[in-house]
C-alpha cells in the first residue's frame, strides 16, 4: 500500500538536539544570560549539566572545528520560549493577501470608476488587487476590448498601484492584472 502524500511539512517541529544528541568533542557553553562559561570536552559538559540539573541545548555547529555551541537551560522552558517568539514573530507579521474584483468585457463606465474606487481603498490598505476579465464563448472576440479597460485601470490607479509587466496577462479564459500596492 502506497502511503498518503503528506502536504503538512511545514508544520513539522524543529529538530533540537539536546544532551546525549550532541555529538560534537568540543563543547561551548553559554548560561541562560547568554555568557560564554567556556569551551569543555563532550563528558564534561554532560557532567556539568546534570550536576546543575540542566539540560544542553545545541544552539550552532560548526563543522570546521567541529565544536556545538550550546545553552544551558531547561529544555522545557527553552521550548516554551521558543514556542511564544514564534508566536509573535506570527502575530507582527502581516499575510500579504490578494483581492480579486471581477468584471465583464462590456463593464459600464460608472460601474468600473465604482470599481476602480473600491481597488484604491483596498490598495492604500496594503493588499494586492486582481483585475480579472472572463471571456466566454464568442466573447473572445472582444478580448482587445478586455485589454483596452485593463490597461486603463492600470493607468487610472498608478498613482497607487503597480504592476509587474506592461501588459495584462493571458489567462485560460480572458484576462487579467495584478495592482501592488505602493
Amino acid at each position: 500500500m502506497q502511503k498518503p502524500f503528506n502536504n503538512n511539512y511545514h508544520r513539522q517541529p524543529m529538530m533540537v538536539f539536546t544532551n546525549d544528541q550532541i555529538k560534537a568533542p568540543n563543547i561551548i557553553i553559554i548560561d541562560e544570560e547568554w555568557k560564554n562559561l567556556w569551551t569543555f570536552p563532550r563528558k564534561r559538559a554532560l557532567e556539568m549539566a546534570e550536576e546543575q540539573w540542566k539540560d544542553l541545548v545545541q544552539i550552532r555547529y560548526d563543522q570546521e572545528k567541529m565544536t556545538s555551541m550550546v545553552k544551558l537551560v531547561d529544555y522545557g522552558k527553552y521550548m516554551y520560549q521558543k514556542q511564544k517568539e514564534e508566536k509573535e514573530k506570527k502575530k507582527t507579521q502581516k499575510p500579504n493577501i490578494m483581492k480579486e474584483i471581477k468584471m465583464n468585457y462590456a463593464i459600464w463606465e460608472n460601474d468600473l470608476l465604482l470599481k476602480m474606487k473600491k481597488a484604491k481603498e483596498m490598495l492604500w490598505e496594503k493588499f494586492n488587487v486582481k483585475f480579472s476579465i472572463k471571456l466566454k464563448g464568442r466573447e473572445k472576440i472582444y478580448k482587445g476590448k478586455a485589454i483596452e479597460k485593463l490597461i486603463r485601470i492600470k493607468n487610472d490607479l498608478a498613482d497607487v498601484g503597480k504592476t509587474q509587466y506592461e501588459y495584462p496577462k493571458e489567462e485560460a479564459n480572458g484576462f487579467s492584472i495584478i495592482l501592488f500596492s505602493k
